[in-house]
């Protein structure tokens, strides 16, 4: 598979364009102060790495939002390097994308990192890749520097690794070499289902990897390859993962899955005694419990640990911003293993207020506001910070409001919003007001060009959008969809600095 350069990894078909928010530096930085640890970040300029970028569209989003970081990064893929390269200069955007293996990272000349960020990346390189991984993380990080990183973990894929395993070796041992990766994965899924249509007893007794091959055969097929085909599928306990990255001096900060920030492990933990566990062990119980799958999990190179009056004094300080319409948030949020009930109280008081605001309040602020001082202060936070994890709403802090405007956010989302008159790729628009990038539809991105270029009426909008002619019309007409702009989008993204007042 094309994988004598790439360590094993899928190089002859590319990477989605997803958009992860949990890279955002702002973000990191959120949790990690939930958490009472402080962050190099705080003040000033900082550094970031993404290793693997894909095709680079978080790391462009983020460095366009945040002015105050000097952005780098690598991937395996030079076709995925020449699509992130190029779409920094349509921004003029200040950044440094190369396609270089890890092992030529080490040696790259970097100033010390606050941040180093990987998605997914560990779970699907070779043995090598990742020890060079944290070879590259004991050499670059900076003393107090975080590292974000999200991998495959067990039990969750126990009953799933088989099926896996199947498929990959039919790609490696029933396809010619020089077969293109995407034939020989048509293949293996046609090898598996034709297994399972003639009833197979693992198939019949293992409805987890039953429904795995139903998902396998419904994704994206460039999906589908970078997540199980490449050579190295590794799956790890945490205490594993942990291990291996106290060799670069890291210690577990914090996890940043959503199940976890909204307390649902804590709930379901309640009755298993595990507090006085030790930390990591505790992590991996935790594992067993809701059996996941994927981790998210942020360690840091030498903890700054904030006493407890220090860090609600920061938290009272940090701005919140809606990210959705107040009236489709509630208290129940969905996570991948179920439900959690908030506070509904501080929860709709909290929305309301900030509603009302139109804009981002700091912590203290809101409390005010929405007259929640006969709540515990702690549930306050908790209940906030499970929103902040839901993607209901954004952190934003003083030094990233204060540098805003030097923020080539504007830029990326006029390069992201033309390329939406010849394709649908890039779905996504970037706040600098809060480091992140938000969901925008082919439409929306088209509305958002012409607003900017001076379109403010429902028919200035809609003859910009008709001009154009690259999008099908949505569900209920043209018109309904500008309305809909109108009354909500526009003054959502606005409240965000996406779009212009």
């Amino acid at each position: 598979m094309a994988d004598h350069w790439s360590s094993g990894y899928v190089a002859d078909m590319t990477y989605s364009y997803g958009y992860y928010h949990e890279l955002s530096p702002p973000f990191i930085r959120f949790f990690l102060l939930m958490n009472g640890l402080a962050n190099a970040s705080g003040s000033g300029p900082y550094t970031y790495c993404e290793l693997g970028f894909g095709q680079g569209v978080s790391c462009n989003l983020h460095a366009a939002a945040n002015p105050r970081g000097r952005f780098f990064g690598t991937d395996f893929n030079p076709e995925h390097a020449v699509f992130a390269q190029s779409l920094a200069a349509e921004a003029r955007l200040e950044a440094s994308w190369w396609a270089r293996s890890f092992e030529d990272m080490l040696d790259a000349e970097l100033p010390p990192l606050d941040f180093v960020v990987l998605h997914g990346v560990w779970s699907w390189i070779d043995n090598a890749a990742r020890h060079a991984v944290v070879e590259f993380l004991r050499r670059h990080l900076k003393v107090g520097g975080a590292v974000f990183i999200s991998y495959n973990v067990l039990p969750g894929w126990s009953a799933e690794k088989p099926l896996r395993d199947l498929l990959w070796m039919h790609t490696d041992l029933a396809s010619g070499p020089a077969e293109p990766t995407a034939g020989k994965i048509r293949e293996a899924l046609q090898f598996a289902e034709r297994l399972r249509q003639g009833k197979a007893a693992f198939f019949e007794r293992n409805g987890p990897a039953a429904q795995m091959l139903d998902d396998m055969l419904r994704d994206d097929l460039h999906v589908v390859a970078h997540e199980y085909f490449n050579r190295s599928w590794h799956l790890t306990y945490f205490p594993e993962l942990a291990q291996a990255l106290d060799g670069a001096g890291l210690s577990f900060a914090c996890s940043l899955h959503r199940s976890d920030l909204t307390g649902e492990v804590f709930h379901r933990a309640q009755s298993f005694q595990l507090s006085q566990l030790p930390l990591v062990l505790r992590q991996a119980a935790h594992d067993f419990i809701l059996n996941r799958r994927f981790r998210r999990d942020v360690f840091v190179r030498g903890p700054d640990r904030l006493p407890r009056s220090a860090r609600d004094e920061q938290l009272l300080r940090v701005g919140l911003v809606l990210l959705r319409p107040a009236a489709s948030i509630s208290a129940v949020q969905q996570t991948p293993y179920g439900s959690v009930t908030l506070d509904a109280t501080i929860t709709q008081r909290a929305v309301k207020a900030l509603e009302a605001a139109g804009g981002p309040l700091r912590i203290g602020e809101l409390i005010e506001r929405a007259d929640m001082h006969s709540s515990p202060r702690e549930r306050v936070f908790e209940t906030l910070a499970a929103l902040v994890a839901q993607s209901q709403l954004a952190p934003v802090f003083d030094e990233d409001r204060a540098a805003a405007e030097g923020a080539r956010a504007a830029a990326m989302n006029r390069a992201i919003a033309a390329r939406a008159q010849h394709d649908d790729t890039l779905r996504y628009l970037c706040s600098p007001l809060t480091g992140q990038a938000v969901d925008a539809s082919r439409l929306d991105r088209q509305l958002w060009l012409a607003w900017q270029d001076g379109a403010r009426t429902r028919q200035a909008l809609r003859e910009a959008v008709v001009q154009g002619q690259a999008v099908d019309l949505p569900e209920g007409g043209l018109d309904a969809h500008i309305a809909q702009f109108l009354d909500v989008t526009a003054p959502q993204w606005q409240g965000l600095a996406i779009l212009e007042a």
